[in-house]
């Protein structure tokens, strides 16, 4: 199929900032593991295989590839091919008498692996022999995709919402068909027209970032009396500098009724519990390491700034709100308190912010722009040399509120892991299903080699937060 480059789709600024941001031991992509149900019968890969394909033109994530403008003068573009789908959806196999770390260990093996950005940047692994019986879907996406919100929607596309077969009398989708790639003359020649046009695109974004920070001082002179978290004003941590490219991977659950139990019980919101749950549980292994600083961490938390009427469209609608995680305070219920007023604060600073200025800014930077400092900052390893930008990643994401089956194969439980690089060498997603919430814990195991101690600690932070507000 010819391409028409008149309709080449290019990637937004932050989506390509994702792979100008990436390194050999810092891939920006999202890991998605589902387990199915242990009583289910057993699902073959190549079932799987004739599920994605009967359903890929409506998954337009999965058959899309990258095209780079030479020399890095330009975002790149997207153009439709036909993913292969044996070398996209593979089989996996846990040892005799897994034990639950060997799916973890199965699971970072995959997220130590960078995407591959000759063809569509995702793969599918179903893995057999879990512990318990079953078998899970691991899903791995590059972050120039989608973001988390995105991925979901992506799986609810995937999966049914009742356990039956797919329907002969369901409609047969249109086929996908390879694209031509655009020509390095139109792509040179497209960057050229950018280039002249983005004098007015800087003029237009900075007026916009001026009166954002016009706002911006204004909410936080409004919130008096509140330690509201920055970048930067961070205290060292002993996971802190650069990552390599190896991965460790925990995954735990808690029970979301208990979590809401102390909501109620303390007036705060299900996700001021977990933020105070995750400070607990940190708190808890720094005093392990004789390693607790005098000050609260600082979070990153990826905002999604979808609406309904774009929950399925591609790239990243993201924004992100910096919290701090009071690591600092020793009573629970204190702690509980003073992150919901935190959090409150820092809610009303980001509204100021805006959701779309993290996109704005990122649309008027060049590919080159990110990847040659970033490179040099990676190569000179400057993040063992200033205080971290941040602490570490949380991501809270609401997971579907059904029933989710995959060629008539319940989903029992839901994780998700996001990236790390130098710097930032944890990060932790928390996603709900099923009245369980699922806690993936991803880090570099050279900075943080007992990520599972660490991950350990949550039953007992949560333990004691319970008793702190009586439930």
């Amino acid at each position: 199929m010819a391409h028409d480059p008149l309709v080449a789709e290019q990637l937004a600024g932050i989506d390509a900032a994702f792979l100008s941001m990436e390194s050999p031991t810092s891939h920006l992509q999202g890991i998605g593991v589902v387990r199915l149900d242990a009583a289910a019968p057993r699902l073959d890969v190549e079932e799987l295989r004739a599920l994605v394909r009967h359903r890929l033109p409506h998954l337009d994530l999965l058959h899309r590839r990258l095209v780079e403008v030479p020399g890095g003068l330009d975002q790149p573009y997207w153009i439709d091919v036909v993913p292969d789908l044996d070398e996209h959806v593979r089989a996996g196999r846990l040892p005799e008498g897994a034990a639950p770390a060997d799916l973890e260990a199965f699971v970072a093996e995959v997220a130590a692996t960078p995407c591959d950005r000759t063809r569509p940047m995702w793969e599918f692994w179903l893995v057999d022999d879990l512990p318990g019986g079953g078998q899970a879907l691991i899903i791995k996406m590059h972050h120039a995709l989608s973001d988390g919100v995105g991925a979901l929607a992506l799986v609810a596309q995937l999966f049914d919402t009742e356990a039956g077969p797919i329907e002969a009398s369901e409609e047969e989708p249109g086929s996908v068909q390879d694209e031509e790639p655009p020509s390095t003359p139109w792509l040179l020649g497209q960057a050229a027209l950018h280039f002249l046009r983005r004098p007015v695109e800087l003029v237009t974004t900075t007026a916009e970032l001026v009166a954002t920070a016009g706002r911006l001082r204004a909410s936080v002179t409004a919130q008096a009396g509140l330690e509201l978290a920055a970048p930067l004003v961070t205290p060292h941590l002993p996971f802190h500098g650069p990552v390599t490219a190896d991965r460790s991977v925990a995954l735990r659950d808690l029970p979301l009724d208990r979590v809401k139990a102390i909501a109620r019980a303390s007036d705060t919101r299900v996700n001021d519990v977990v933020l105070t749950l995750l400070a607990g549980t940190l708190r808890r292994w720094l005093l392990l390491h004789d390693e607790l600083p005098d000050q609260p961490l600082v979070a990153a938390v990826p905002v999604s700034t979808r609406t309904e009427a774009d929950l399925f469209d591609p790239g990243n609608h993201v924004s992100v709100l910096f919290v701090h995680l009071l690591t600092n305070v020793a009573d629970p219920r204190e702690r509980l308190e003073l992150t919901a007023a935190v959090a409150t604060g820092g809610k009303t600073v980001h509204t100021a912010f805006g959701p779309h200025t993290l996109t704005r800014m990122a649309s008027i930077t060049y590919p080159l722009v990110l990847s040659v400092p970033m490179g040099v900052y990676q190569r000179t390893q400057l993040a063992e040399r200033h205080p971290a930008a941040v602490n570490l990643v949380v991501s809270n994401v609401p997971g579907p509120p059904f029933d989710l089956f995959l060629a008539g194969r319940r989903a029992a439980a839901f994780y998700a892991l996001g990236p790390i690089f130098d710097g930032v060498a944890l990060n932790i997603t928390v996603i709900s299903f099923h009245g369980v919430l699922g806690f993936g814990y991803i880090t570099c195991p050279d900075r943080l080699d007992d990520l599972h101690r660490l991950a350990d600690q949550q039953d007992a932070a949560l333990e004691e937060l319970a008793s702190a507000v009586g439930v």
